[in-house]
């Protein structure tokens, strides 16, 4: 079933009736976790981690095909009931206990356990990497709250993923300057993701740099003060890979840093892919028209977000960006992808393919001022999800063997 008939056959009946049994759950904010405990198993039952990127890269985005989209906006009262509810922090405080437990039981199990073949070495560093990534999102998430533990339990994130200075670049900079070309973490229209990747990581981490040397110029009247978080920053990068070699040798500092690079790499496609090809209109030199639900791509497909805690509803997050995940809305007049996240990210490694979705999405976006269904969009995307499947379903299969 298209995207375009899925908008239009469900009937509210059917709409109430699914999407109330979950109206003001938290169970479907689990399935991060029970990916996390889905490792552990493999890794007691079976070496295949296939199974995993099976999961992430093929089952979710079928699942997504299958389950109705995400439409369901709570209303300002139940925003209200929704906000100060503790029930909804709980995921995220598990995904960051269960990332530090994965770490420490991952790295313990590559360093003792028996040997793995290559095949199942790369899936393991992936899948470890991706959900070391997850919580990046994680993080971003409470870094965003008020909540002095919320705030303690992002940036401990942030340091295990050793991208503290996102905290900084991320609020004060790429949430002012978005969909700007003052921003480094949006991409262009035409830019491909091997362009963007050094723009943004190079890029953000300077302009972290000058907005905290401006922060402490203005408190401390000098740059260079003890009080200057991009110092400690810095210095953690160094420190903490020396204490996994310390503790752990060579080969379990190496572990630690491809789940810091995956982690960091994952996180930059993300940015890659929301705020592609979109721009703020410059009203007068240097100065933009104020961020609104048309400066992000979102996404309605229902798994992914729950997988990825209403990230996909990014325009209203960046609109409202203090409202916690439960609450965020969708809109109809907002650019949506041709897919969820889970399909996006490997579809922008094939700039080839991205560029020609992408690029008819935003002149459809452009022409009609809201998502229209394109039936050769979404071809190239269901043919896309199928030959990823062919391969995960093939390789892990052949892991059984």
């Amino acid at each position: 079933m298209s995207q375009e008939q899925k908008f239009i056959q469900k009937s509210p009946s059917q709409k109430k009736s699914f999407s109330e049994l979950f109206e003001f759950s938290t169970l479907q904010y689990y399935t991060l976790p029970s990916i996390y405990i889905l490792v552990f198993t493999i890794s007691k039952l079976h070496q295949n981690y296939w199974i995993g990127i099976w999961i992430v890269y093929t089952l979710i985005p079928l699942c997504d095909e299958m389950f109705p989209i995400d439409l369901k906006n709570p209303t300002p009262e139940e925003q209200t009931k929704l906000e100060g509810q503790l029930k909804f922090k709980l995921p995220l405080y598990t995904c960051i206990f269960l990332d530090w437990f994965n770490l420490f039981y991952t790295l313990n199990y590559l360093l003792t356990g028996p040997e793995i073949t290559f095949l199942n070495l790369f899936a393991f560093l992936v899948l470890n990497g991706n959900l070391a990534a997850s919580n990046i999102n994680i993080s971003h998430e409470l870094i965003h709250k008020d909540d002095i533990l919320d705030q303690i339990m992002g940036t401990i994130t942030l340091w295990r993923n050793m991208y503290l200075h996102f905290a900084i670049e991320h609020i004060y900079g790429h949430h002012k300057h978005v969909a700007t070309p003052n921003d480094p973490a949006s991409s262009r229209r035409g830019q491909s993701v091997y362009q963007f990747l050094p723009q943004t990581v190079v890029g953000s981490y300077a302009s972290a740099w000058k907005i905290e040397n401006s922060r402490c110029l203005l408190k401390y009247k000098t740059e260079y003060c003890l009080q200057n978080m991009m110092i400690w920053y810095t210095a953690s990068y160094f420190i903490l890979p020396l204490v996994f070699l310390y503790y752990y040798g060579l080969v379990g500092m190496s572990y630690f840093l491809l789940t810091v690079f995956n982690g960091i790499l994952y996180l930059e496609i993300v940015n890659y892919i929301e705020h592609y090809g979109l721009s703020r209109k410059e009203i007068s030199p240097g100065v933009y028209e104020q961020v609104n639900i048309t400066h992000s791509w979102n996404a309605p497909h229902r798994i992914s977000n729950y997988l990825l805690f209403k990230l996909q509803r990014h325009s209203d997050h960046h609109e409202n960006a203090y409202k916690p995940y439960q609450t965020l809305c969708t809109f109809e007049k907002s650019p949506q992808l041709p897919h969820g996240y889970t399909v996006c990210i490997i579809a922008a490694l094939n700039p080839k393919l991205w560029m020609s979705i992408m690029d008819e999405s935003i002149e459809s976006y452009q022409k009609n001022g809201k998502y229209v269904y394109n039936e050769k969009v979404q071809k190239q995307i269901l043919g896309f999800i199928f030959k990823i499947g062919i391969v995960t379903t093939s390789i892990t299969a052949f892991g059984f063997l």
